[in-house]
């Protein structure tokens, strides 16, 4: 049940065909034919609601919903017992799951506590609501504030809902990724005078499009002047970022892949401004979309940065066995890159053991020993003094 985020970049230098990697994410599969197309009965479909639009459906045509208390990195579902009762998993019968205006990038299962197997759109568990009693229906929208039925994009049926975020690849910095944390690409074929893709057929299996339902969509962490859409050949609508046409690599399973990075010398990872993500590894301090608390800041490694309220600014009160549990975050010297953070609040410390510690407005900086994946931030609030570190060097959900 393990699912991750990762970030964008903007740097500098020219970069061949390299594989760049950061942190492990529960695969996902790569675009297949439509299940019409197999003469299969597809488990995920999209149908038209009324006052929603697009929705992702089961294979009966009932609406999917999303549940807030969930987690999609790592992919978690909560609802169990009552709950579960009042919204039934949407269960499939095995990892092959059929899909029908989905992107099959997208959906991939989890194994429940009871051993049934459901089904998950961009990390998010899926379910279907009781009371809805006929095709069509989505009395479920917006339950308790916490419910929402799902976009074939796996975002909520809500205007203000992200449709993409940033994340961190090593070695590339912070990138533009789908709402499943996967790398997004541009391709050096396509126009953006007008916007327009060149990616068909073939093209577009092996580099499927970031389809979206929304004329003016959001993405967390990017400037809304750059993001827009432009209309496929099929009639379908497809994210842009400066102009140009968003695409997954179907190769990317899992998020901080970007096995994608320079392929062909057509195409590239995304960069916040939409330019090409270049190979940068003098990155210290990057910047990534982390769930609910918005962008924060990490390391070059999309690990989530936190202060301590019992430091002080230029002085670290965290050694022996606090250090264990928060390792500083150390840097080799005073001469390193920093994307995203204003380098005018960047600086080191050292601590008494003689390393230099990352400070951001003053404040050093550490990593929590209980994240494991990048895109995690469960260090958040702990014993009311720790605190994921904003861009800014504020504390995060203050």
């Amino acid at each position: 049940m393990t699912r991750t985020r990762v970030a964008v970049l903007a740097a500098a230098t020219a970069i061949g065909l390299i594989s760049l990697s950061a942190c492990g994410a529960k695969e996902s599969g790569a675009p297949v034919t439509p299940a019409a197309q197999q003469g299969q009965v597809a488990a995920v479909n999209v149908a038209e609601i009324k006052d929603l639009g697009p929705v992702a459906t089961d294979e009966k045509g009932f609406t999917l919903y999303r549940f807030d208390k969930d987690t999609a990195n790592p992919t978690v579902s909560t609802c169990e017992g009552e709950c579960a009762a009042a919204w039934p998993p949407a269960t499939v019968p095995s990892e092959d799951v059929a899909v029908n205006g989905v992107d099959k990038a997208l959906v991939s299962t989890i194994v429940r506590k009871d051993g049934s197997r459901q089904l998950v759109i961009a990390g998010w568990p899926q379910y279907r609501f009781a009371k809805d009693t006929a095709p069509g229906e989505a009395k479920g929208q917006k339950v308790g504030g916490v419910w929402w039925a799902t976009t074939p994009q796996g975002s909520r049926a809500d205007q203000d809902e992200a449709v993409a975020a940033t994340g961190v690849v090593s070695g590339l910095g912070t990138v533009v990724t789908g709402p499943d944390g996967k790398t997004l690409y541009r391709f050096d074929k396509d126009t953006t005078n007008p916007s327009v893709s060149n990616c068909e057929g073939d093209c577009a299996t092996a580099w499927p499009p970031l389809l979206v339902t929304a004329e003016k969509p959001k993405v967390e962490g990017v400037d809304p002047k750059l993001v827009g859409t432009l209309t496929r050949k099929d009639g379908s609508r497809q994210l842009t970022i400066a102009g140009w046409a968003q695409y997954y690599f179907a190769k990317d399973t899992k998020p901080g892949e970007a096995k994608g990075q320079g392929v062909q010398g057509t195409w590239f990872a995304t960069a916040l401004d939409g330019k090409k993500a270049q190979e940068n590894k003098g990155i210290e301090l990057t910047t990534s979309t982390v769930g609910d608390l918005g962008v924060l800041a990490t390391d070059k490694d999309g690990m989530t940065l936190y202060r301590f309220d019992k430091d002080e600014k230029g002085k670290t009160n965290c050694v022996g066995d606090c250090a264990a549990k928060w390792p500083p975050a150390l840097v080799a010297g005073d001469n390193f890159e920093v994307q995203g953070v204003d380098k005018k609040l960047v600086g080191t410390i050292t601590r008494p053991d003689g390393t230099k510690q990352l400070t951001i407005d003053g404040w050093p900086q550490y990593r929590f020993a209980g994240d494991k994946l990048c895109g995690e931030a469960n260090g958040q609030g702990v014993g009311g003094t720790w605190w994921a570190t904003k861009p800014d060097g504020t504390r995060a959900g203050k």
